[in-house]
């Protein structure tokens, strides 16, 4: 059964008409056909649907599109498919019942119920010593399994992390570790750190005792310290459980030391059997983290940004939370499903309080639980592994913003992006042909509105078969492609993981014949049932499984791809329609013969790896652009992520902002939530809000499910039109900003959204804030999420003053357009006295702002920064390379401010050579300097102007203003001032922005 919400029959292959032949096809489709018997529903439930296990398929000749005399279209073949067709296109909800949860899980159980209290089962330290190797090494023994002992590895990186990693010294079987995620010199280095022994302790200093971890004997115990304060600790209530590999004909492995015993060798959920070869081998530990009171991290899930308890007094499900890959149809956002694992998976945590931040990532593929409770001025967690070993990295800063650093050089940074990217993506299931294509195209230039990316969901393929054009609909692609790219427009097309069962399908066939599938357990392809009907998967755990489909995506491999063609990677977790939790069993064995529980929440991870190789084959020098829904620690190195199948409700565009917040500080930078709401018909005002607030985010795309109803912005009336034209036209203003910023995130690690509380690490107002986000250090926003909104409060953060941003608006002004500058007061505040400072506000306050929708959302930028923008209406980011800047100053009660701004080709990977420029902007004396950073230089493309400057919080009118360009002549610069907004705008100051300048008041 399919899975993305009400369904179409052709979405998993009934052939609502047939297609033409391509290179690689054969003059088959898959049919669904009902099976024998009087019954067609059965007790099998997947999403919603039931359906007899599976349908029985049937090869029917290719027929022409047109119904003609000895069509198989037979009365009663068409009223059967009718039939179905109306049935998969009921709208369902989520189905909890579909997903396990801790009481279907064994090892969850066990760990659940495991309290530490039992001597036999309680670990001890011995044997500590420093190696060659810089690692510090131990045994950890219980009486338990007193001839299995297990090895305590530590490792300190130059960067502050400590490694814990604990596994079996003589197992009788390897098991996993995760492989490819952790990059870089760093991790490969480990330095050395001090050690010193005593009678009560071992103890790891590095950067001298600024950080330390204290290592207790018996019962084991290991306390992290940044500058003698306990960031966190591990195995304080004793809960350490290690389930070593057994035999299972030896004594005690049919038993576990909590009782549990069911489940052990063998476990069943619904009609679904985990044959468990290798029997019990989950890890599991207590960390508590110290002297906080909120807890981040754990994506994904669509709970608050500070993660609610799971356990104790007033939680609202005792269940704990689950990383665990899945397809969730029309996921739940109430407090009560936070728990519910979602299509990606970080097992990063994050904790903060003034003056100290901390985190712990637990590198482990397999599913995983956490528990979060309260303890005594602490927040305690306790986790748990299905498989592999227990490998811990542990962070602490001063701030927030170091720990991001220190994450980012384990795993990576975010990719940096071709700028078309970062514009606004349209997508829908499915635009149906070339006609509808440029229809779509068309109308967005008719009606003056941005975009830079058209998107096309599976039905423009043949059957379900990736890589391939329907060419009934789309006869010639590569046309169709240049076209768009004519008007500097790309195209992204979907590319699943699941590939269908036909030997004369190129892509599926010669994998079939060098044996690049997933296997079953015995040994064979395991072949389940996704969109096209029966398929199997490609195994990309293994090198050169991943060349393989790298090289698919070559135009001799694939017609009808250009360089304008781009991928989106979805159903990656991976799902399987007939599988448990449409998800694959755990016995399935990848290369090496690993099982699939080891690895599960790689898949995806590995799948976009491949993807971007495949994409520097065919565009090499450049920069590729991958969309995925499932994800990993380091994803962020390949692709772009979203939040999934969300729906067109209040309540999802509510929870968007949480939900990006989350993925952004685990990593996962370049994020969005889909516009509108993929399931479901939004009312316009739900849209336009909705357009609004993704235009701050990293990633912006409109998507919406098959059958739901058209929503292209022109179609709900001229004041809705506008009203989605201006929050896009304002997406574009900011991109100079928005560019910069993934500039920082590649090059440090820096989230591009971000929570109040990084950027104001001491202000305890915002640690639970999450209805409000960062957009870098300068601007704040703040979504409007409910219907009938006029007016919203909004909290600033103390320590500086925060200036209504309004980008656009003073192009008027500096052009002299004398009833605006009367009116400025009353277009930022609707009216409203702003007080004596101007247009400042005071932080540290809440306050209410106007926001009608016409109004659109609050952003405030942050005193003492510089924005740097473009403003002139463009149809996209092509057409915006040789358009001069405007540059926004917010002044601190200093006179200051400071900024920065990145510029290069927007396209190559030449920035990696230096071939960028990078220049710092600072106000400071009366003087604004563009000076440049380092011995970068930008050598290609337009040399772009300075077109106006708008200095927010000047007290007083200059006398006079003058520009001086590096080694040329001053010159005098137009200004306009408004004595009640306090705003100074400067016009053509006419200066080249690939060389310093300075401007002086």
């Amino acid at each position: 059964p399919p899975t993305r919400g009400s369904l179409s029959a052709s979405k998993i292959g009934f052939p609502l008409a047939s297609s033409p032949l391509q290179p690689g096809i054969g003059s088959s489709l898959l049919f669904l056909q009902p099976p024998p018997g009087p019954s067609l529903l059965r007790s099998s439930t997947v999403k919603g649907l039931s359906l007899a296990p599976p349908l029985r398929p049937a090869s029917l000749p290719m027929t022409p599109r047109r119904k003609t005399a000895g069509s198989v279209f037979t009365p009663a073949r068409i009223a059967f498919l009718a039939g179905m067709s109306s049935l998969l296109c009921l709208t369902m909800a989520f189905k909890a019942e579909e997903f396990r949860y801790c009481k279907d899980s064994s090892f969850c159980r066990r760990h659940r119920a495991f309290d530490g209290t039992k001597e036999e089962a309680t670990y001890s330290l011995s044997e500590v010593k420093m190696l060659d190797d810089n690692t510090v090494q131990g045994e950890l023994h219980n009486l338990m399994d007193k001839d299995r002992p297990l090895k305590l590895t530590i490792a300190v990186f130059s960067n502050g992390v400590f490694r814990v990693t604990v596994d079996e010294l003589k197992g009788i079987k390897p098991r996993y570790h995760v492989q490819d995620v952790l990059i870089g010199e760093v991790v490969s280095k480990p330095v050395k750190g001090e050690l010193s022994l005593s009678a009560d302790k071992a103890t790891v200093t590095f950067g001298g005792r600024t950080l330390e971890l204290a290592l207790a004997p018996g019962p084991f115990k290991a306390v992290f310290k940044l500058e003698s304060e306990t960031v966190l600790s591990l195995n304080s209530r004793n809960l350490l459980k290690f389930e070593v590999y057994r035999d299972k004909g030896e004594e005690g492995a049919l038993e576990d030391i909590t009782g549990i015993n069911d489940g052990l060798w063998e476990e069943s959920f619904k009609a679904h059997r985990d044959s468990r070869p290798h029997g019990p081998a989950s890890v599991g530990i207590d960390v508590d983290f110290e002297g906080v009171e909120h807890v981040y991290g754990l994506s994904e899930r669509a709970s608050r940004f500070s993660l609610p308890n799971t356990k104790g007094e007033g939680v609202a499900r005792d269940e704990p939370y689950r990383l665990y890959n899945l397809d969730v149809f029309e996921y739940a956002v109430s407090d009560d499903r936070a728990h519910q694992a979602l299509y990606g998976s970080v097992p990063l945590m994050l904790s903060h309080t003034a003056g100290k931040s901390g985190g712990m990532l637990f590198l482990n593929g397999a599913e995983m639980y956490v528990d979060v409770e309260d303890g005594e001025k602490m927040k305690r967690t306790h986790w748990f592994s299905e498989s592999g070993v227990m490998d811990l990295f542990l962070m602490a800063a001063k701030t927030p913003t170091e720990v991001q650093g220190q994450y980012a050089q384990l795993v990576g940074t975010q990719f940096m992006p071709p700028l078309f990217a970062l514009g606004y993506h349209q997508c829908r299931w499915n635009y149906k042909d070339e006609a509808d294509v440029r229809e779509v195209d068309a109308k967005f230039d008719e009606h003056d509105i941005p975009y830079d990316v058209l998107w096309l969901d599976i039905e423009h393929t043949i059957g379900k078969r990736y890589m391939t054009w329907d060419r009934h609909l789309f006869p010639n692609p590569e046309q169709m492609q240049q076209d768009l790219a004519s008007r500097g427009r790309k195209t992204v097309v979907i590319i699943d993981p699941h590939l269908k069962v036909d030997s004369q399908y190129a892509v599926y066939s010669e994998a079939k014949r060098q044996g690049f599938f997933v296997k079953n357990k015995d040994g064979k392809d395991f072949e389940g049932h996704c969109w096209p009907g029966g398929s199997s998967w490609l195994d990309y755990l293994s090198a050169e499984v991943r060349d393989y489909w790298a090289s698919r995506f070559l135009p001799t491999n694939y017609a009808g791809s250009t360089e304008h063609l781009y991928t989106w990677n979805d159903m990656n977790e991976p799902s399987v329609f007939n599988g448990p939790e449409i998800t694959m069993q755990k016995d399935l064995l990848h290369h090496g013969d690993i099982e699939h529980r080891d690895v599960h929440n790689l898949y995806g991870y590995y799948m976009t790896m491949a993807t971007q190789a495949g994409q520097q084959l065919v565009r090499p020098g450049r920069r590729p652009f991958i969309l995925s829904r499932a994800f990993f620690a380091g994803s962020q190195r390949y692709a772009a992520v979203w939040t999934g199948d969300n729906m067109a409700e209040w309540s999802h565009l509510q929870a968007a902002t949480p939900m990006l917040l989350q993925l952004s500080m685990t990593g996962i930078q370049f994020c969005g939530a889909d516009v509108g709401g993929f399931f479901g018909n939004p009312e316009p005002e739900l849209l336009v809000r909705w357009y609004q607030a993704a235009a701050y985010t990293p990633f912006f795309r409109g998507h919406a499910h098959i059958d739901t109803k058209r929503r292209e912005p022109w179609l709900f009336g001229d004041a809705v039109t506008a009203q989605v034209r201006s929050a896009l036209r304002a997406r574009y203003r900011v991109l100079p900003y928005i560019y910069s910023l993934f500039h920082r995130a590649h090059a440090t690690g820096t989230p591009i959204l971000r929570p109040l509380w990084m950027e104001f690490p001491a202000d305890t107002n915002t640690f639970g804030t999450d209805d409000a986000f960062m957009l870098g250090s300068a601007l704040l926003v703040k979504p409007v999420a409910a219907p009938n909104t006029k007016t919203t409060d909004v909290y600033l953060p103390a320590g500086t003053n925060w200036y209504p941003f309004k980008a656009g608006l003073y192009k008027d002004v500096s052009e002299g357009d004398a009833p605006a500058k009367k009116g400025l007061m009353g277009r930022l505040f609707g009216g409203k006295d702003s007080g004596s400072k101007g247009i400042a506000h005071a932080g540290g306050a809440t306050v209410n702002v106007e926001c009608g929708i016409d109004d659109g959302i609050p952003v405030f930028q942050r005193a003492g920064s510089i924005v740097p923008a473009r403003e002139r209406a463009r149809r996209g980011t092509a057409a915006m390379m040789a358009d001069p800047y405007t540059v926004h100053v917010a002044l601190d009660e200093g006179g200051s401010a400071s900024g920065e701004l990145y510029i290069d080709d927007g396209d190559s990977m030449d920035y990696a050579k230096g071939d960028y420029d990078h220049f710092a902007l600072s106000m400071a004396g009366k003087e604004l300097s563009y000076t440049r950073v380092g011995s970068s230089k930008y050598t290609g493309g337009h040399v772009t102007k300075l077109e106006r400057v708008v200095v927010y919080g000047i007290a007083a009118a200059p006398a006079s203003v003058s520009c001086t360009p590096e080694g040329g002549a001053k010159a005098g610069v137009e200004f306009t001032y408004d004595k009640e907004a306090q705003v100074l705008v400067l016009r053509n100051p006419g200066v080249a922005m690939n060389q310093a300048w300075k401007i002086s008041f």
